[in-house]
């Protein structure tokens, strides 16, 4: 009769607790990013008796129940709907990855899903405890270039870099049925000495910009001359940004550089180095082709130097001329092999062929309209208008009021195996038993943003979970008050 109290006790004790946890899902359903949680039930045996039959050969047992326990709860890892909210700091992950967060003092890291992020007044990402949003830090192209997570900072203030890389952009054409132009001594100041011209903006070590022009003459079937100047002392006269080092050539007064294009309108690298200053260089799986224009030790004739306020200011990214500072002339990139022995065999052979470079070429020449399109890597100082990540890959990007939009870190995904290895932490946060995989955005992991994540937490079968947890709490108060009526009526037999 005792054991029926007892087992009613457990029922109580146990519905009990989902009744907790079903009130801890629903008193969170607007929090962002909140995962709920069920209580897994387990019953509870005090013994077992088996016995067998020898007559008909079977087993039987009789099993003494004593009630039910909770023996953990689970968490519920199913991702919540999305909300927009039109803040573009506001980050929600459509997979099961969790942001990582750093305690600044503690330096202990923690995940989260609540991607509500704000800048602080130091400009790195935070919640709003404070705590670090990590990420890797990448390149102007979006390369991941940091080999380990980082506070995602985002400067305040962009200083100015001096142009270092002048690039022609896709589509570029110069017309192949161009004739030569009719006066054979190039000047800048006389359209009929050239076929062609396109003006860019280039900034030097200050930002203090500058106009900078690209001429194109025609010599002959497929031979075009390339002159770049620009009035950098402002003294009215155009001065050449080709070194003498570096040039192919005199046409007048002016530098310039040979581009030489196959019959299928591809530049091409003549197997005799006198004939181009053609250059390559190898960064990766990447071999990019390029004009040097000059550098530290061979500036342009005019005497450019490094002084403050020069155009020499700044080292190119990718490490061209091993670190000088310099400008160059792009015109193409390729894969390159994983083989030595293939790059050596590609190109730039010595085997008196002229072989197509085998790139995807930003300058053709094709029998079309002449189209020039270019770019350069220089920029005035700037300051910081907005903040945007990129949906899918995670990348932060800066605005700032000089026009330029830079890419600035990958935001860190943590993915685990087994959710629950987290253990909450309250405010939203997890701490991890075990070393997540880190991984960036972009695969099955993607980040969206200006929208949080919801809380997972289904109302209506919340509200069927309190019913079942409410009948059955009553269930077993009604044992409890049966085996009393028993327990009285047995005691009242020997009165």
């Amino acid at each position: 009769m005792l054991r029926s109290f007892f087992n009613a006790i457990t029922g109580l004790d146990s519905y009990r607790f989902w009744m907790d946890v079903t009130a801890d899902n629903m008193a969170n359903v607007n929090t962002i990013g909140f995962k709920g949680n069920r209580p897994l039930f387990q019953d509870v045996i005090s013994s077992v008796t088996i016995g067998l039959n020898t007559v008909t050969n079977t087993m039987k047992s009789t099993t003494y129940g004593a009630g039910v326990v909770v023996d953990s709860t689970q968490k519920i890892w199913t991702i919540g709907n999305f909300k927009q909210t039109g803040i573009n700091t506001d980050l929600a992950i459509q997979g099961r990855g969790l942001f990582i967060l750093r305690d600044p003092i503690t330096g202990a890291y923690y995940y989260t899903r609540d991607g509500h992020f704000r800048l602080s007044r130091d400009g790195y990402m935070v919640n709003s405890g404070g705590f670090k949003l990590q990420g890797f830090r990448v390149n102007e192209r979006g390369e991941t270039v940091g080999t380990g997570l980082e506070d995602i900072r985002i400067v305040q203030q962009l200083d100015p870099e001096a142009t270092s890389k002048l690039s022609f952009l896709q589509p570029t054409n110069l017309n192949a049925d161009a004739a030569p132009p009719s006066v054979a001594t190039f000047d800048p100041d006389n359209p009929s000495s050239y076929n062609y011209k396109y003006s860019i903006t280039i900034y030097d070590s200050l930002g203090n910009p500058y106009q900078a022009d690209i001429f194109f003459k025609k010599v002959s079937n497929n031979e075009w001359r390339i002159f770049v100047l620009s009035d950098y002392n402002e003294d009215g006269v155009k001065e050449d940004l080709i070194s003498n080092a570096y040039r192919d050539g005199t046409d007048g007064a002016y530098n310039y550089v040979r581009l030489l294009f196959s019959s299928d309108g591809k530049p091409f690298k003549p197997s005799d180095p006198t004939q181009s200053q053609l250059q390559a260089y190898t960064i990766g799986n990447k071999r990019y082709y390029f004009f040097r224009l000059f550098n530290n030790a061979n500036p342009p004739p005019a005497g450019l130097t490094t002084a403050p306020g020069g155009l020499i200011g700044s080292q190119i990214p990718e490490g061209f001329l091993s670190g000088d500072n310099a400008m160059v002339l792009m015109i193409g990139e390729e894969l390159a092999s994983e083989s030595t022995t293939d790059l050596a065999d590609t190109a730039f052979d010595a085997d008196a062929t002229n072989e197509d470079l085998v790139v995807d070429s930003y300058i053709n020449q094709y029998a079309a309209d002449f189209t020039v399109t270019a770019d350069q890597n220089g920029y005035s100082k700037g300051d910081l208008v907005d903040v945007y990540v990129l949906s899918e890959d995670g990348a932060v990007v800066g605005v700032y009021s000089n026009g330029k939009s830079l890419p600035l870190y990958r935001v860190g995904i943590a993915v685990f195996s087994d959710p629950e290895e987290l253990i909450k932490r309250g405010a939203n946060l997890y701490t991890a038993i075990s070393t997540p995989t880190i991984m960036t955005p972009g695969g099955a992991e993607k980040v969206r943003s200006g929208m949080l994540e919801m809380s997972n937490v289904d109302i209506a079968k919340e509200f069927i979970n309190l019913i079942s947890a409410q009948r059955a709490y009553q269930a077993n108060a009604r044992v409890i008050r049966s085996a009393d009526t028993i327990m009285d009526e047995t005691i009242n037999l020997v009165r």
